[in-house]
């Protein structure tokens, strides 16, 4: 595939601006990209939401069956379920966007994520309600990011044309920095006990929101 696409696929890019400025060139859009309040704001916004994710992830195979004593067998349905509500949130949004704009989305999703982060911070602390309590808030969390990360992503590029093949690629950079971390705090802080995830997740959505909160503001300049 690649050996045809390199074959017959034309290239689109008209060729005086191929590869202008080298390294040094592509430093400096990452210099001004990493200045821009309102970029690093939406895409720390989306990568923090993100990072609790993959808290979930790395934390959720132990504290379930190890802790809870679910079936290995039935981790996957209970894994695909959360999936199958960020794919419906991830729809939903879709029909939002006809009615609101994606910066208001976003404030208003990333609000929920604080809560719920919370909510489950609080129940993993306390022991209350076993795991159908556990779940509820994690499984609101995981849908949200249906709201969060398209939206965020939205923003952080709506100003950025005509450099946004590197700011697409620096907000993965921030994305995946920010999951790693997530991802080794969760077995560091407590060898993967329900209350470590559960304090990476809220902490997650706190970052979320106050990434957006403090850098962007009031909303995305027109």
């Amino acid at each position: 595939t690649l050996l045809l696409s390199w074959r017959h696929l034309p290239e689109t890019r008209p060729a005086n601006t191929s590869g202008d400025g080298g390294v040094g060139a592509a430093l400096r859009v990452y210099g001004d990209l990493l200045r821009d309040r309102n970029f690093i704001g939406y895409a720390l916004s989306g990568g923090f939401a993100l990072g609790g994710m993959f808290a979930y992830i790395t934390g959720s195979p132990h504290v379930f069956i190890e802790l809870y004593g679910v079936p290995a067998q039935y981790y996957g349905w209970l894994f695909g379920l959360n999936a199958l509500g960020l794919i419906a949130s991830s729809q939903y949004n879709r029909r939002l966007l006809t009615h609101h704009t994606a910066d208001a989305i976003l404030r208003r999703a990333n609000r929920v994520t604080v809560l719920l982060g919370l909510g489950l911070l609080a129940v993993a602390a306390s022991g209350w309600g076993g795991l159908p309590m556990l779940l509820l808030p994690l499984f609101g969390y995981i849908a949200s990011l249906g709201f969060t990360g398209p939206n965020a992503m939205a923003c952080a590029l709506a100003h950025q044309g005509h450099r946004a093949g590197s700011a697409s690629a620096l907000i993965g950079t921030l994305q995946f920095g920010v999951a790693t971390v997530s991802s080794m705090l969760v077995g560091l802080l407590g060898g993967g006990s329900a209350l470590s995830m559960a304090a990476v997740i809220a902490g997650c959505g706190v970052l979320a929101y106050g990434a957006h909160r403090l850098l962007v503001g009031d909303g995305m300049p027109e």
